[in-house]
């Protein structure tokens, strides 16, 4: 319980604190290219940053990375932008997606030389930012933001080139290894944006630990639109780069030398390398924490293996799922209204090996039935204001993909955990919040993102 609870708090830092910049949205976060990573879920925000009063700029950033075969590379980047301190405030999301080709990647013994090439979309306008963030904000207790969102929405093409090498240049009798580690890359618009950085760092590792520092200078140019124009110019600077990496969890911090738009990262890496070769057992008991989005809610759930309807002997790991969702999502577009949200739940889920010869890689799919509360709660204008409440039942849905991240002992292993879930009350209701009558108790769908530690 104190592991879980340490991982409740790191998430909850993660994704709530005000950040002020973030990585080049389409692009891979930056990771030594001697590091094997297959899948990557990163949330880049001012944890391990100086933090500020204002949460402006790049206020929060979530990637999604995955290898596809021993070549091709994809990225998926969801960012909120913000700009409280100005005139005119306002705010715009940014949804960016790309593939990429490795046009060289070369490993040796003391060299790893690899540069990749891409294209793919860059979109702005409403994408559930504003959400995201007072959601995450209201369920640690935290000032919300009431800002317009921009006029602007449209997608454009991107292309990007990115070049890293790592040198080796010394190892100890004692196992540790002293190198270096660059990397510069580039993306383009069609609208005439134009990202850039340039990494230079020094690496020391020793067995699954590596640590790096070094210096990054980014530029940015080219962008019109008023908080994406001030975001770009606080995201143009020198900066001191500090990363860690123990297993397959990556801390780093860049911290700027002249503007304020320093930020941190927190990532979660899967190799299928470094998963149990063979069947192996499946879990007999699970723990999971994470977030449902963008209607916010913390996940929290326990599997205990079970055969009701698959047999022992079946393909497919059967579990007794109990499960909890906790939070105060906003109410639609309506900064100034959220909703108190409890549900609980308890059903089945069945998980199954992607490949028999390897347990890297799993899919799920559960059913369950529970029960949900919800009352509407007053901020801003409304502040202290509160309905009554209203109950249902409610059929629970979820499926997902599950990837080996790092084993915990010789029993214990945790696992990131990647999918969709969806609730649909029995009953819907109306409750009245100063003088407004409004429908709650809706059949809704978020995405689910988060890590399982499981007992073999």
């Amino acid at each position: 319980m104190c592991c879980l609870r340490r991982w409740v708090l790191l998430f909850a830092a993660v994704l709530h604190s005000p950040a002020h910049a973030g990585e080049i949205p389409g692009l891979r976060s930056s990771l030594p290219t001697f590091i094997e990573s297959d899948f990557e879920l990163t949330f880049s925000n001012d944890f391990l940053g100086r933090g500020g009063s204002v949460d402006d700029f790049r206020t929060q950033q979530i990637i999604i990375a995955a290898d596809l075969g021993d070549s091709w590379t994809a990225v998926l980047d969801h960012s909120v932008l913000t700009l409280t301190d100005s005139q005119n405030p306002g705010r715009i999301d940014q949804l960016s997606g790309s593939v990429g080709y490795r046009l060289l990647n070369e490993s040796g013994g003391s060299a790893v030389n690899r540069i990749t090439a891409g294209l793919g979309f860059r979109s702005v306008g409403d994408f559930a930012g504003e959400r995201m963030q007072n959601g995450f904000h209201r369920l640690i207790s935290s000032n919300v933001e009431d800002l317009p969102y921009s006029n602007l929405s449209e997608t454009y093409l991107t292309a990007w080139i990115d070049a890293e090498r790592y040198r080796l240049l010394h190892q100890t009798d004692g196992g540790w290894r002293f190198g270096y580690w660059l990397r510069a890359n580039s993306l383009v618009t069609s609208d005439g944006q134009w990202d850039g950085s340039l990494l230079v760092t020094g690496v020391a590792s020793k067995s699954s630990f590596d640590f790096w520092t070094g210096l990054r200078q980014d530029w940015r140019s080219g962008y019109k639109e008023p908080v994406q124009r001030a975001t770009a110019a606080a995201e143009d600077d020198l900066a001191v780069v500090i990363g860690v990496r123990f297993g397959s969890l990556v801390l780093e911090t860049v911290q700027q030398l002249n503007n304020d738009a320093s930020f941190g990262q927190l990532r979660l890496l899967s190799s299928e390398s470094d998963a149990a070769r063979g069947a192996g057992s499946d879990p007999r008991l699970g723990f999971e924490l994470g977030f449902l989005l963008p209607d916010v809610h913390l996940h929290l759930a326990a599997r205990l293996s079970s055969h009701l309807i698959a047999g022992s002997n079946s393909v497919w790991n059967e579990s007794v799922v109990f499960s909890a969702d906790l939070g105060e999502p906003q109410y639609e577009d309506d900064a100034s209204i959220y909703v108190d949200s409890m549900q609980f739940g308890i059903g089945l889920e069945w998980e199954r090996r992607v490949s028999d010869r390897s347990d890297w890689l799993s899919g799920y799919g559960s059913v369950a039935l529970g029960w949900r509360r919800e009352q509407l709660i007053g901020d801003r204008a409304l502040v202290g204001q509160k309905s009554g409440s209203a109950d249902s039942g409610v059929l629970i849905l979820g499926t997902g993909l599950r990837f080996h991240a790092s084993a915990l002992g010789e029993r214990w292993r945790y696992r990131i955990q990647t999918g969709i879930s969806a609730w649909f009350p029995f009953n819907e209701a109306r409750l009245t919040l100063n003088t407004t009558d409004l429908p709650v108790l809706q059949a809704a769908i978020g995405l689910s993102l988060g890590v399982t530690f499981d007992f073999d």
